[in-house]
C-alpha cells in the first residue's frame, strides 16, 4: 500500500504547470473566500473559518476586484456602516412581521430605544414615499 505524499506550495501554482490553469483546489478556496466576503464577513473570519493565513485572503480579495468579480463589491467600505444596514433591514422585516419593540431588542441583543428610531426612521420615509 502506498501512501500519497502532501502536494508542496510549489505544487498548487499555476505558473509552475504546462498550460496555466488553477489547480481545482485554489479555485474552490478562492470561490469560498468570495462567497464568504459577499456575505460581509471580515478578513479575520473567513481566515479562521477557512484555516488560511489573513493575507491570503486580501489578496485573493484584491484578485477578484483586479477581474472585476461582482462578489468582491461592497455597497460600503465600512463594516460599522454595512452592520447598521443589516440590522436596520433586519428590524423592519421584524416590525412587518409584527413583533413588538421589546422582543425585536431582546432578539437582536440591541437596545429597545434603537428599535424605537428605527421605527420612526422608517415611519418618516414611507411617509416620504406616499407625498
Amino acid at each position: 500500500m502506498t501512501q500519497q505524499q502532501p502536494l508542496r506550495f510549489y505544487q498548487f501554482s499555476s505558473f509552475n504547470k504546462r498550460g496555466g490553469k488553477t489547480h481545482p483546489r485554489v479555485a474552490r478556496t478562492r470561490n469560498r473566500i468570495l462567497d464568504l466576503w459577499e456575505g460581509m464577513a471580515s478578513y479575520s473570519t473567513i481566515a479562521e473559518e477557512l484555516d488560511i493565513s489573513i493575507s491570503t485572503v486580501v489578496e485573493c480579495i484584491a484578485r477578484a476586484k483586479r477581474l472585476k468579480d461582482p462578489r468582491a463589491d461592497r455597497p460600503f467600505r465600512h463594516r460599522k456602516i454595512q452592520m447598521a444596514e443589516k440590522r436596520r433591514r433586519e428590524i423592519r422585516r421584524l416590525l412587518d412581521d409584527g413583533y413588538r419593540p421589546r422582543e425585536i431588542a431582546k432578539r437582536l441583543g440591541v437596545s429597545k430605544r434603537l428599535v424605537l428610531i428605527r421605527m420612526r426612521e422608517s415611519d418618516a420615509s414611507t411617509v416620504e414615499k406616499t407625498r
